[in-house]
């Protein structure tokens, strides 16, 4: 056997023999790592799905404010852009938030253009039913929402509306589960319907989708846009999805910051676990020293059952966090960090944890670990062992 194998295996010895001392501390680190990649890995699953979802959104989204607060748009809003060299066309869209009593919160209506349904059987977003036909007075909502509201298609729901006049909606169709996260609280009905419930006249939209053939002129395009429209806020995809990647990065932040106090309970007592050399550990170290072994076998030793004990529990972690996250959808960690307010998507995430993020994590962790093990053992190697063998 060599001299490597020997001290790795009385690294292993060791770590058996204070089996209570390793199983607390590596649970301990083992709870915060598994935290710590959770939030981790639910963040850059949350900004991956938002950059998935920003190929399905407009260019420029333009949105007029009155008194700072957002107001409708006229149809001669549309035609003042419409001939900017670079814009491709100009959508009205007319959407608005309906307060559902029985949900105590709102939900979103969404209208659909006559020979322009924003969705496809086709493109396989619906779980069930069909497209809605113009003027049947139909809905299509999401699936989370339909269960909430114990719907099924040919169910007839009449939505609350500030018009007398809002026709009720029969349902016959439901998004995909895998879409909830964008289409959880949506209904989506024709564009006559939603006027009718959001009491919003005719000639007015709610913003204006603009398409841009060339999008390195998008930036030109709406410094033109706010120009030919005073007052209007002009709102970018990639600006949007800067937005979305900060608002996601500071939800973490703020629950990371919420869990600090466990942490750093955690890593106290880690800390104080891996620091302290017990007399029974003073005395194995003074025989081993009469026995001939050399300080750096010592601390090569130390090293070893500390390395062993932190990887196994920072292996630990990443697979309860991964775990937690991609199996069990997150409960307690999502409703923080999605930001949902009543109706929570159930949509599962899809991975995108990365080598370098699994590396850094692990680096992290193993780093002052170690570090804390190796100071206290080198301290004791330096007494004379039979000073310490007599007490």
């Amino acid at each position: 056997m060599t001299r490597s194998s020997s001290l790795l295996a009385h690294a292993l010895g060791a770590v058996v023999r204070r089996g209570r001392r390793s199983v607390a501390l590596g649970g301990g680190l083992a709870f915060a790592v598994a935290l710590l990649a959770a939030v981790l890995f639910m963040t850059d699953a949350l900004r991956a799905e938002a950059e998935r979802a920003r190929a399905a959104q407009p260019d420029v989204v333009v949105q007029r404010l009155v008194g700072g607060r957002p107001a409708t748009l006229h149809a001669e809003d549309a035609n003042k852009i419409k001939d900017i060299a670079a814009v491709r066309g100009v959508t009205p869209r007319v959407w608005g938030y309906v307060f559902l009593p029985s949900l105590q919160g709102n939900i979103t209506v969404v209208g659909a253009r006559p020979g322009a349904p924003p969705i496809s059987v086709a493109d396989g977003v619906l779980a069930e039913g069909r497209d809605l036909t113009p003027g049947a007075h139909e809905m299509i909502v999401g699936a989370e929402l339909a269960k909430f509201l114990g719907l099924r298609p040919g169910d007839v729901l009449g939505l609350p509306s500030p018009n007398p006049d809002a026709p009720a909606l029969e349902l016959v169709g439901t998004f995909r589960a895998s879409l909830d996260m964008f289409t959880a609280d949506v209904v989506i009905c024709d564009d006559d319907d939603a006027r009718a419930l959001l009491s919003m006249p005719a000639g007015e939209a709610t913003d204006l989708a603009v398409s841009v053939s060339n999008p390195a002129e998008t930036r030109v395009v709406a410094r033109t846009i706010g120009e030919r429209i005073p007052g209007a806020r002009v709102i970018e995809r990639e600006l949007l999805a800067r937005v979305h990647h900060l608002a996601y990065g500071r939800r973490a932040g703020l629950v990371l910051a919420a869990s600090l106090p466990a942490l750093l309970a955690l890593l106290v007592l880690a800390w104080d676990r891996a620091s302290g050399v017990g007399p029974d550990e003073r005395r194995e170290i003074a025989v081993l020293k009469a026995c001939g072994w050399s300080t750096a076998d010592v601390l090569a030793v130390k090293l070893a059952e500390s390395l062993i004990v932190g990887a196994a529990a920072t292996a630990l972690g990443l697979l309860l966090g991964y775990a937690w996250v991609f199996w069990l959808g997150a409960p307690g960690l999502r409703p923080a960090l999605v930001g949902w307010s009543v109706l929570y998507p159930r949509a599962p995430l899809t991975p995108t944890v990365g080598v370098s993020e699994l590396l850094g994590i692990s680096l992290a962790v193993l780093g002052p670990f170690a570090l804390l093990s190796v100071l206290p053992a080198w301290r004791a190697s330096q007494a004379d062992p039979l000073d310490v063998m007599r007490g």
